[in-house]
């Protein structure tokens, strides 16, 4: 059974989500709170497989809390899941790159809501064509320097050709199972290739953010 942690701000919204994930099969809802304080005190104990969280909260941004459980395994390292209210939200983008494993549009259905909890809990993740342009002109913009490299592999955090290729298809809107039935893969391996690719924009951002506090 993989427990499930609700951060989020509505009681109303907490109840549905409540409602909706308790009666999917092999998952169960061990709490929910409206606040990033209050899950600082009660998540490192539900012993959670997937957080559920509002991008924010009254006391502040997801993505701070992300952070910390990336660097702390007293929170016991769960998966987590942004809810979002529209994939042209600015911060969305940034709680992938701080860790975020995927997202839910809220108002969607149950069904992409039990898909999304799948996927992350499996290891994978969705990408819609506006994040996948987001996440491809973020990389575009960088000016990596390739000159002591030698193919795909002399870069191993930084997206490979055939990974920038899966971008540019999300991106011209093709769907998970017209690009699995053209790499002759899964749909499945798809997501995880989708979730490999948040993992570097995460490495990248992290990155970035070490170099400045050095300088």
């Amino acid at each position: 059974m993989s427990r499930i942690f609700l951060l989020l701000n509505d009681p109303l919204v907490a109840g549905r989500m409540r409602s909706l994930i308790d009666a999917l099969p092999g998952l169960e809802v061990v709490g929910w709170v409206a606040t990033l304080a209050q899950a600082r005190q009660r998540l490192p104990a539900a012993r959670a497989d997937l957080v559920l969280a509002d991008l924010q909260l009254a006391d502040g941004w997801f993505s701070g809390l992300l952070a910390e459980m990336a660097n702390s395994v007293r929170y016991g390292r769960p998966k987590a899941l942004a809810v979002t209210l529209s994939l042209d939200d600015s911060q969305l983008l940034e709680t992938l790159a701080q860790g975020a494993d995927g997202y839910f549009v809220q108002g969607h259905s149950p069904q992409a809501l039990a898909t999304a909890i799948e996927q992350a809990l499996a290891g994978g993740a969705e990408m819609a064509p506006a994040i996948a342009r987001q996440v491809k002109a973020h990389f575009d913009a960088l000016a990596w320097d390739r000159t002591d490299c030698i193919g795909e592999e002399a870069n191993p955090l930084h997206p490979t050709p055939s990974e920038r290729q899966l971008l540019q298809w999300i991106a011209e809107g093709f769907l998970a199972h017209e690009i699995a039935r053209d790499l002759r893969v899964s749909t499945r391996e798809v997501a995880r290739r989708v979730r490999l690719l948040y993992r570097k924009l995460q490495f990248d951002r992290r990155t970035a953010t070490l170099s400045l506090q050095l300088a």
